[in-house]
């Protein structure tokens, strides 16, 4: 007989040895962290703004950061943290993320650039327009990032040491739109084809080629990436997830704009809901089994997200499009001023307009059995007897 052909999940395991599990921060310790930072066009700045506060002095000494992860936007943000804390630590991470976002802003001085921004915009508010045909010509999106991450990564400066790459641990989230796939790029081996891979949502960009994978944005499959936390060398105790989708709307969606709006940050939720679903089992699994604990550690997860009541604005598609100078600077403030909720319970999860915990499981309700006419006349008479 021939032996039984591994499926791809069985082949993907045996590339991951089993790493032992650490033993828990002491208490009373600063505790170890990985940060979780979702995608959403500009709306991912929040998230970019929370990670700046959280680098000030006198909050990162409360914490120790072991990982991050993003997927679009989100990456691009944890990305450019991640190279500087490898580089020199975290002052040059702040440095670089801000730097990449007042770039990617459109200033009213910066004519072609803002009637860009503008374009892009309006076009997606107008429903007479016809999503654009990326294959026709090539779109205007991807040159102008690829030059952007070029610019403020300078990943070819970064040493190639991957251990150095490795502190703190970095996954990028993509999406094979070949083979359906949920891709993870690693710190150690990124570049900017990854990169952009992660944020190519059509139909602004093409597929993007990256590490022998034809990418989509990260969005459909893994937003962002949060169960490889569990396996990495310093396991976090605390996973922060940066929520930038709503996760509810007050009424029905019903123009053809609203649906397209409400489906995308559905798309972007369920993923993610995913990822914590699966952080949330492992940790009823080690209450139950304790044997577990050599293998896997009690992650506890803090969420914050970003309101749209908070910045008293319409947070749309096409928003996310929006590289007006100021937006992106509220955005940017927005996130500093939530990002002290991971210190404390405001950002305790699950929680009302979070991703939730569990799935809505509907109880079966029993048919109610259905009486003939001549059956029911019986039924009545027998009942005015009584």
């Amino acid at each position: 007989m021939h032996p039984r052909r591994r499926t791809k999940a069985e082949r993907s395991l045996s590339k991951h040895p089993e790493v032992p599990a650490p033993p828990p921060s002491p208490p009373g310790s600063a505790p170890h962290v990985a940060i979780a930072c979702q995608g959403g066009g500009t709306h991912a700045a929040f998230g970019a703004g929370v990670l700046l506060r959280l680098l000030e002095p006198d909050l990162r000494e409360r914490f120790q950061l072991v990982g991050l992860s993003g997927t679009s936007g989100g990456a691009l943000s944890a990305a450019l943290i991640w190279r500087g804390l490898v580089s020199s630590g975290a002052e040059e991470a702040q440095e670089r993320c801000l730097r990449f976002w007042q770039a990617l802003a459109a200033r009213q001085l910066d004519v072609p650039n803002f009637l860009a921004s503008t374009w892009d915009v309006w076009s997606a508010r107008t429903p007479l327009l016809v999503d654009a045909m990326p294959y026709l010509a090539e779109p205007f999106a991807e040159p102008q990032l690829r030059r952007l991450i070029a610019q403020h990564m300078e990943l070819e400066r970064l040493t190639t040491d991957p251990d150095r790459r490795a502190r703190p641990k970095l996954f990028i989230g993509a999406t094979d739109m070949l083979e359906g796939d949920r891709i993870i790029f690693q710190g150690e081996g990124l570049d900017v084809d990854q990169l952009v891979a992660s944020a190519a949502v059509p139909p602004l960009f093409r597929a993007i080629e990256a590490a022998g994978h034809r990418c989509w944005d990260g969005l459909f499959t893994t937003n962002a990436p949060v169960r490889e936390f569990t396996d990495i060398l310093e396991r976090p105790d605390e996973l922060w997830v940066i929520q930038v989708n709503p996760q509810r709307r007050p009424r029905e969606p019903r123009t053809l704009r609203e649906i397209k709006d409400r489906t995308n940050e559905l798309s972007g939720n369920l993923s993610l809901a995913q990822e914590l679903y699966f952080i949330d089992r492992i940790n009823q699994l080690l209450t139950l089994h304790p044997d577990l604990r050599h293998r896997y550690r009690h992650i506890r997860v803090r969420v914050v997200q970003l309101d749209a009541e908070q910045l008293d604005m319409l947070l749309d598609i096409p928003s996310k499009l929006d590289r007006r100078q100021g937006f992106i600077e509220q955005l940017l403030e927005a996130g500093r001023e939530r990002a002290e909720w991971f210190l404390d319970e405001r950002s305790a999860w699950p929680r009302e307009r979070t991703i939730p915990a569990r799935s809505v499981l509907v109880p079966p309700m029993l048919p109610t059995p259905r009486v003939q006419q001549g059956e029911a006349a019986t039924v009545s008479m027998a009942a005015q007897r009584a």
